[in-house]
C-alpha cells in the first residue's frame, strides 16, 4: 500500500471489543497479508503480529470542510464525533472496505479510485488505513440507524487544531494527532 503517512505505532490506552457483531475478519500480517484465517469480531483470536484491517475516511471539499459523524448511544464512545470508519469483512480490500463503510454509515458513494490514501497506523491488533474523498461541496448525508446519530460539516481546524472543538472519541484523537500533519496538506492542497 503506497502511503503519504509512513507506518506509525499508536499504542490506545483502553481497546473495546464489540460483543454484539458478528462481522467475519481476515487475519493479516504486519503487511497486510492474510495469514490464511479469519477471526469473529464478538471474540478474535491473534497471534503476536496479526491483525484485522480497520479504515477510516475523511470527506473533505475544496473549501477545507470536511465531514464528521457523531457515534450513536448504543455505540463505545457514545456521542462522540469521528471520520466515518469500520472493519475490512472477509475477502475486502482495505479501499474496498473504506468505501462500503462510508457508503453504509453516510450515504455517500464514490468509486474505488476516489479514495486518496493519507496513512496506516499500527494498533494493538489492528491495521489502521486511513483516506480521504474531495467532493466539490457539502452534501447532506443518511444516517445509519443505530451506528451514527448526527453529522456536522466543521472547518478542518476544528479536527486538527488544540483544544479540538469537536469532541471526537479517545482512539480519534491519537490518530488526528499522528495523521494531523499530512491530513492538512492533502485537504488545504
Amino acid at each position: 500500500m503506497s502511503s503519504m503517512l509512513d507506518c506509525v505505532n499508536s499504542t490506545p490506552t483502553h481497546w473495546h471489543t464489540d460483543r454484539e457483531a458478528q462481522e467475519i475478519w481476515d487475519v493479516v500480517d504486519i503487511n497486510g497479508r492474510s495469514v490464511g484465517r479469519t477471526t469473529k469480531r464478538g471474540a478474535p483470536s491473534f497471534a503476536p503480529g496479526e491483525f484485522h484491517i480497520v479504515v477510516g475516511t475523511c470527506v473533505f471539499t475544496p473549501r477545507g470542510e470536511v465531514l464528521v459523524t457523531r457515534r450513536a448511544p448504543n455505540k463505545t464512545h457514545p456521542g462522540k464525533w469521528e471520520f466515518s470508519a469500520g472493519s475490512a469483512l472477509t475477502g475486502e480490500s482495505s479501499v474496498e472496505a473504506a468505501r462500503r463503510e462510508l457508503a453504509e454509515e453516510t450515504g455517500l458513494e464514490f468509486g474505488i479510485e476516489e479514495f486518496q490514501t493519507v496513512g496506516r497506523l499500527v494498533e494493538p491488533i489492528a491495521l489502521f488505513d486511513i483516506y480521504a474523498v474531495q467532493i466539490p461541496t457539502v452534501a447532506s448525508v443518511t444516517l445509519q440507524a443505530g451506528e451514527v446519530d448526527d453529522y456536522r460539516w466543521v472547518d478542518l481546524d476544528a479536527v486538527l487544531e488544540q483544544p479540538r472543538e469537536v469532541a471526537f472519541t479517545g482512539p480519534w484523537n491519537r490518530r488526528i494527532d499522528q495523521i494531523q500533519d499530512v491530513l492538512r496538506k492533502l485537504v488545504e492542497g
